[in-house]
């Protein structure tokens, strides 16, 4: 069987093409524009509806690369229980969080949180492996054992108007 020639320089004109197209759409953010608008990432059912993604710094050829952050009431009722965990739903780090503003529980529902730039979020500095979480009206929520800390890590953050 022959192949008319006009139809297999269709072919190759396809294929020259996606040949150049695909690393363009790469380059120009084509992926980026994938995982955020298209493919979300998706929150872990046991997550709290007020968490955030949080985006990793990226990687050449990565999906979904970041954590999900997200607090509710702890049980005790006198402090935030918030959760870090991977995207793919394995928990990093979790405890009791305050506010610093008001240096008590807030409700679940009036939790607002924002996500951060993922190099300004970690406590290391404190010895402490958990993050901090930022609320939408500027202020900070810090693991319970940190909370005497507030000021510091404003000042470290950028964050003393606040």
């Amino acid at each position: 069987m022959k192949v008319p020639r006009r139809s297999m320089n269709f072919v190759l004109m396809g294929i020259a093409f996606v040949v150049v197209a695909a690393p363009l759409f790469w380059l120009g953010g084509g992926l980026y524009w994938l995982e955020k608008d298209v493919f979300p990432p998706k929150r872990p059912p046991f997550m709290p509806t007020n968490s955030v993604w949080i985006d990793a710094p990226s990687l050449p050829f990565s999906w979904h690369h970041g954590w999900w952050f997200g607090c509710d009431l702890s049980s005790s009722g006198i402090a935030n229980y918030c959760r870090f965990v991977g995207n793919d739903g394995k928990e990093v780090y979790a405890g009791e969080y305050l506010a610093c503003g008001s240096h008590v529980a807030i409700p679940e529902a009036n939790i607002r949180l924002t996500p951060p730039d993922s190099s300004n979020m970690w406590l290391f500095r404190w010895q402490s492996d958990g993050i901090a979480g930022f609320l939408a009206d500027g202020d900070l929520l810090l693991p319970a054992p940190l909370h005497d800390k507030c000021a510091d890590v404003k000042r470290q953050l950028n964050l003393t108007h606040y």
